[in-house]
């Protein structure tokens, strides 16, 4: 089985002379005992950076202990000389009494420490630490199975510079490399498969030192060590930063209940809103199917951490009647468990109370009841409620959009579609794929174009298009069929010549007044009956004369299956890219016939390049004659007869005319360009 870094967590501390420097001063006043009530102003007294580094770890082990009541051992390692290994992996070793038990005795660093020892010892002490098994490990090796060793050690200390930083992290894989290879020779311990070193750099304000790597970045040593570095100035930033850590190495999530109403001491009558932030497994927010990108999430003053803002709502009792169907319950532990807000919430909710909590979205601003809390046993748990609709429920109408909104899907082309690719059962070679390969080509060209919805297409919303797209879904035509779709073609040309109203998506005509937004309602009509007959032109030749029959009344080349894109098609995108529209007769199609259902026979195409040009050359002369409609070319870019060659363009004509310069050597004097020696 394998393990991941944070079932075992070892915190190496430095209790060197760095740390007993005073950081974080203290305000303390103390209240006369008689008098006006004035108060007596004391000296400042101050933490030191041993007292801020050990409040901020009992703060990260009594969130973890909070949350994973088992599975989760951290222990501590004092460098001391001798460094001290504090508590054990057994379960009455891991609570937050028994190691401030053992802090308290460890004591105030002095200066008696030498102050250019290292933590290396620490680290020694705590990989072997991480070498011996925790209670579930025992429980699997006893079984039989096999455990994959990992885990995480977090150095707390004082870094010079980065020499420093690379010795420790040098001895920390050496010293791994030998631990492997102690134990793979006596087979006693497990050896370790991968060990997270995260260093900690903490030095009191005003003190600098020269460290140039990268924060919060990995940086992988070997296959069995990978690293990350912090800085952080001593005092309260080191419990902001232990929290930040908190979070990212258990996949924790923080979660702020705002709007939390509580009556004021001062004055019982008013009640005043308190925001109070929990934590708790980040599953709890990424349950919400779909909606965990749209949650609000905010940073707040001095952390480093987003935090979700969730609405109190009114509070229900806790009964099973009044619970909602959830997707997953986990346990929360408050950020501040002193503060007396969060003792009130907590005091509330274990009195047998919930608490609804109202998200709002951020992309639509709607709100939604997505958590609740309540109490099971004694432990405070958020549920993750589900927005979506439950397996009780009926299933919801394909009619039926997103918050009960109707759309305009074409429900029964779906439902004829489903009809008509029906599988049955092959009683032939199961080995012979041919049947499933039959099927998926069918699906493939029903489905490559078809429009979802009724708004989204003109073309099957005519009843003149019926029988043309009832052949062609079938798998071959006859002759009547094809003379059926030849004459729905010249319908529609008919309607188009005759300016009728293309009809809309509940199937009344749409009024057009210009007859430019006609042209262009008819030039859509014609895009999708292209894409209709060449998504099904390859099905037969009598199909494919279909296409033909379309593209030449609509005056375009046929490109052929196995005909690449070349030169014409890259011209063609030339031309609908081209600002200077070019002269087409739109009447060229009804010029063409006079008669709907018996066409002349079409003008033949126009040869688009004639001379074998490149496409280079094409476009540049393209470009030129569009120039030449817009302004005067300048003489030094003309061109001689054919585009080959720039023109010779004589120059200072004038002076020629005056007779002040004359041919070069002539006694005028210098040529203009000539140096004068």
């Amino acid at each position: 089985m394998s393990f991941p870094a944070s079932h075992k967590t070892v915190f190496v501390l430095d209790h060197g002379v760095n740390f007993a420097q005073p950081c974080h001063p203290v305000e303390v006043d103390t209240q006369r005992a008689r008098g006006p009530g004035a108060y007596i102003p004391l000296a400042p007294v101050s933490k030191s950076v041993w007292t801020c580094v050990v409040e901020a770890t009992l703060e990260y082990c009594r969130i973890i202990w909070d949350l994973y009541p088992v599975n989760q051992c951290i222990r501590f390692v004092v460098r001391k000389q001798p460094p001290e290994l504090l508590n054990g992996w057994k379960s009455e070793h891991q609570n937050t009494a028994s190691i401030m038990t053992a802090l308290a005795g460890v004591g105030r660093p002095t200066s008696a420490y030498d102050t250019d020892s290292t933590v290396n010892d620490g680290i020694e002490l705590g990989l072997e630490a991480l070498c011996e098994p925790t209670e579930k490990q025992i429980e699997l090796l006893q079984n039989g199975g096999e455990v994959i060793n990992r885990g995480r050690m977090i150095i707390i200390t004082t870094i010079m510079d980065d020499v420093h930083r690379k010795k420790l992290i040098r001895y920390a894989q050496d010293k791994i490399f030998k631990i492997n290879k102690e134990h793979a020779e006596t087979e006693e311990g497990m050896s370790l498969a991968h060990v997270e070193l995260v260093i900690i750099h903490t030095s009191p304000t005003g003190m600098e030192y020269r460290i140039l790597a990268e924060q919060d970045v990995e940086e992988v040593i070997s296959p069995l060590l990978s690293t990350l570095f912090y800085t952080v100035t001593a005092g309260p930033a080191v419990s902001m930063k232990m929290l930040y850590l908190c979070l990212k190495h258990y996949d924790l999530a923080s979660t702020t209940v705002t709007g939390i109403p509580m009556k004021e001491e001062q004055n019982a009558s008013s009640s005043a809103n308190y925001d109070v932030e929990l934590f708790h497994e980040a599953e709890s927010h990424r349950r919400l199917v779909g909606d965990f990108e749209d949650m609000v999430l905010a940073v707040s003053e001095g952390n480093e951490y987003h935090t979700c803002k969730l609405k109190w709502c009114t509070p229900r009792g806790s009964s099973a009647s009044e619970l909602h169907h959830c997707s997953a319950a986990f346990r929360i532990t408050p950020t501040e468990v002193n503060s007396r807000q969060s003792s009130c919430l907590t005091n509330f909710l274990l009195s047998g109370r919930s608490v609804m909590l109202e998200m709002q979205r951020r992309s639509s601003g709607v709100k939604t009841i997505s958590h609740m809390l309540t109490s099971h046993g004694g432990e405070i748990f958020i549920h993750t409620l589900s927005s979506n609709r439950t397996l009780l429920e009926d299933p919801p109408s394909i009619s039926e959009g997103p918050g009960g909104r109707v759309t305009d899907y074409r429900i029964h082309e779906l439902a004829d579609l489903i009809k008509c690719n029906q599988l049955a059962p092959h009683f032939g070679d199961p080995r012979d794929k041919t049947p499933m390969d039959r099927a998926q080509e069918r699906l493939t060209r029903f489905t490559r174009y078809l429009p979802s919805t009724i708004s989204s297409t003109t073309l099957f919303n005519l009843q003149v298009f019926e029988p043309l797209h009832a052949a062609m879904l079938k798998e071959s035509l006859t002759d009547e069929d094809l003379t059926e779709c030849r004459k729905v073609i010249f319908a529609m040309m008919t309607m188009e010549q005759k300016g009728d109203p293309l009809p809309g998506p509940l199937g009344q005509p749409v009024p057009v007044s210009k007859k430019s937004k006609r042209e262009e309602q008819y030039r859509g009509l014609w895009n999708e009956l292209e894409m209709f007959a060449t998504a099904h032109s390859e099905q037969s030749n009598e199909h494919m004369k279909v296409l033909e029959c379309l593209l030449e009344v609509r005056q375009k080349p046929l490109l052929k299956k196995d005909e690449k894109v070349g030169l014409d098609a890259a011209l063609r995108e030339l031309d609908k890219m081209s600002p200077v529209p070019d002269s087409m007769d739109k009447s060229d199609v009804r010029k063409r016939s006079s008669s709907p259902h018996s066409p002349g026979p079409g003008k033949r195409a126009k040869q688009i390049n004639p001379h074998g040009q490149s496409l280079l050359q094409l476009w540049t002369a393209r470009k030129m004659r569009e120039a030449q409609l817009l302004h005067k070319e300048f003489a030094g870019r003309q061109q001689s007869f054919g585009g080959s060659e720039l023109k010779a363009v004589k120059l200072y004509l004038k002076l020629e005319k005056e007779g002040s310069l004359g041919p070069a050597g002539s006694a005028g004097g210098n040529t203009p360009g000539q140096d004068r020696n």
